[in-house]
């Protein structure tokens, strides 16, 4: 099998550029999430009590490993779409998406890429989830813990020291089911709306990108809400003394004392930063391609 590694590149850059744009409303939701909070209470209280910094809690961690982790993404993308269907010949070498390719061969290649991702995600997730569940103005949200650690390494000291290595993978589960399936309909909704929608209209090219790539988050995130919620609270619950005793039980209790709305909390936020994250996501990404093909 030959790796795509303009794939792994082109990935690493993507997801830089895409923190960036959308980390601010990732605290904002992860808040709504962890104590039930409403889109403008969040973003108010936040301000109030933290100022400008607080949107970007938890982002160190995040930025130092979102380059891997969208280049194993889109890399193992690339390759295993390469092994799957091999690019048909005068198509550019260095693309992976193209009109010839098989939308199944794309959505299991998405799959495999989500999986490598979600593997080495997870205690990146933690670590973010973790410090942007942590908050000023104690007394003004609802907590049943208060988390402990005031920065990026000292949660991953005190995360290891306090409950064990396992302790940086609370929440695979929920992970798993949020990000594999849904990163298969991801390159699939960017890959038809690219090539199969729009290719009888006279759309520029860049601005398909950015609506095919913008889509194609929303999509990804339409029904997984309910489960994103699971894995906020699991991994921002105190994990000597656990609130929440693994998916089903958290659901339970979530829906107990927050009612049905809970499991859609967030969503506002989600849904707000999902366009423009993932428009520049697959935009950088189809642009650093075109310079390998152009330079290489």
């Amino acid at each position: 099998m030959i790796i795509q590694i303009e794939d792994f590149i082109a990935g690493w850059i993507a997801g830089i550029c895409g923190l960036i744009v959308g980390h601010p409303l990732d605290t904002i939701k992860v808040r709504q999430q962890a104590y039930g909070s409403s889109l403008r209470t969040a973003i108010g209280r936040t301000y109030r009590h933290e100022g400008f910094r607080g949107y970007f809690k938890g982002m160190l961690f995040p930025l130092l490993t979102v380059g891997p982790s969208n280049a194993l993404m889109f890399g193992v993308f690339g390759t295993t779409l390469a092994y799957l269907q091999p690019t048909p010949s005068g198509h550019p070498k260095h693309s992976s998406f193209h009109k010839d390719a098989g939308k199944t061969n794309i959505f299991l290649a998405g799959v495999v890429g989500g999986t490598a991702q979600t593997i080495f995600i997870c205690p990146v997730e933690v670590v973010k989830t973790v410090l942007q569940a942590r908050t000023e103005g104690k007394g003004s949200w609802r907590k049943h813990y208060e988390v402990p650690y005031r920065g990026t390494f000292d949660a991953l000291r005190g995360i290891v020291r306090d409950i064990g290595f396992t302790g940086l993978f609370r929440g695979l589960a929920p992970l798993m089911i949020r990000d594999i399936p849904t990163s298969g309909l991801y390159v699939l909704t960017y890959d038809m709306l690219m090539y199969s929608k729009f290719q009888s209209y006279d759309i520029p090219h860049f601005a398909r990108e950015i609506f095919a790539g913008g889509s194609a988050g929303i999509a990804s995130w339409l029904f997984v809400m309910p489960v994103d919620v699971v894995k906020t609270r699991i991994q921002s619950d105190d994990p000597r003394h656990p609130y929440y005793n693994g998916i089903i039980d958290c659901f339970k209790k979530s829906y107990k004392m927050d009612g049905f709305s809970i499991f859609f909390r967030g969503a506002p936020a989600t849904l707000m930063r999902t366009f423009p994250v993932n428009a520049a996501i697959f935009v950088t990404y189809q642009k650093v391609l075109s310079w390998f093909e152009v330079h290489y």
